[in-house]
């Protein structure tokens, strides 16, 4: 029997402030050969997709401290200015957003992409300094204006955000305890910030503090950059920002670098393919920049440790309509493909 002080870190992760936005639990799938799907693609709540777990935590955060304004900064390749306004408006906290110009992207079709909230957020150029700066003059415009406003680094790199993921993998462990099965032994997860799964990592390693078997967890990095370091700052933030026992070992940030393909939205006509094929076999929608980088290496794991793979779980983080626009290493069509699902 788990006693109750083994329990102390998920008690304080799922005590974390939060505002009730999507649908919870998403459904757990069970496809054939020992491959399982988290479904956070169906949150529900603007396009979909985990950021919704995020945006919980993080407008949570704001409304306990009392800001009335977020100043974020996001990429071409972003739900979050489409998600995130909504219910920022809904709260009552200013949002100021800036688009970086990455992966590049023509004016035309920038505007194309944000067509509806292009009155809402800002777009700039490619660089990190510029972004910087400019969210540096939002905060101190906002402080002038007798505002409170919140910085939140790309990614929702921020502790609150690392929660709200944590919590979901605590909510997937206990589906599958609800059905009487065993959680998956590998969860594949993409990787961008770290923010994803460095919440997993928290939500995982306090399972094991409560007796659960250890599950490996492993990162499909799509964005250059240090994520194992930025992924290990994050985690440790949050653990002294929750006042979470016992910290996670650094061993244990599995980050897949194989599909990066040079940067950012680079991907092969082949890998475009195998998403196309996954949607018509399975009936889910993923995109060759995020979720089909990660579908690959799971595969490519499942052949490497034949005949013994054990059960996997792929998590579905959402689906990138614009995909098609914004791939770096090619011309790009002239229609944004929308899955089924989401036309």
């Amino acid at each position: 029997m788990v006693t109750r002080p083994h329990r102390r870190n998920i008690e304080l992760l799922q005590a974390a402030p939060r505002v009730a936005l999507a649908r919870w639990p998403t459904p757990v799938e069970y496809l054939e050969r020992g491959v399982w799907v988290k479904r956070d693609d169906l949150s529900g709540l603007g396009r979909g997709g985990a950021k919704a777990r995020k945006i919980e935590h993080v407008v949570g955060h704001l409304e306990a401290r009392h800001s009335d304004e977020l100043i974020a900064v996001a990429g071409n390749v972003t739900n979050l200015a489409f998600d995130l306004i909504p219910v920022l408006d809904q709260a009552g906290i200013r949002p100021t957003l800036f688009i970086a110009d990455d992966p590049p992207t023509d004016s035309a079709r920038r505007d194309q992409i944000f067509d509806g909230v292009r009155d809402r957020i800002q777009l700039i150029g490619p660089r990190r300094s510029t972004a910087l700066r400019r969210m540096a003059a939002a905060w101190v415009a906002g402080r002038r204006a007798g505002r409170t406003p919140f910085v939140l680094f790309p990614g929702g790199s921020h502790p609150a955000a690392l929660i709200g993921n944590a919590c979901g993998f605590l909510e997937m462990a206990a589906q599958f305890e609800a059905m009487g099965r065993e959680v998956p032994d590998t969860v594949f997860i993409t990787v961008a910030t770290g923010t994803t799964i460095g919440g997993f990592l928290l939500g995982e390693h306090a399972l094991r503090q409560a007796g659960h078997p250890p599950i490996r967890i492993v990162g499909v990095q799509v964005y250059p950059g240090n994520v194992d370091l930025w992924t290990r700052l994050l985690i440790r933030w949050t653990e002294r920002f929750a006042g979470l026992r016992d910290a996670v070992p650094a061993d244990r940030i599995r980050i897949d670098k194989s599909a990066l393909m040079g940067g950012f939205a680079n991907f092969s006509d082949r890998l475009a393919d195998e998403c196309t094929r996954v949607r018509e076999r399975e009936g889910i929608g993923i995109d060759p920049i995020f979720g089909g980088k990660t579908w690959h290496a799971m595969e490519e794991f499942r052949a490497e440790t034949r005949p013994r793979p054990g059960s996997v779980l792929f998590w579905h983080c959402g689906y990138t309509p614009e995909w098609q626009y914004l791939r770096a290493d090619v011309a790009s069509p002239d229609r944004i493909p929308v899955p089924g699902h989401l036309a």
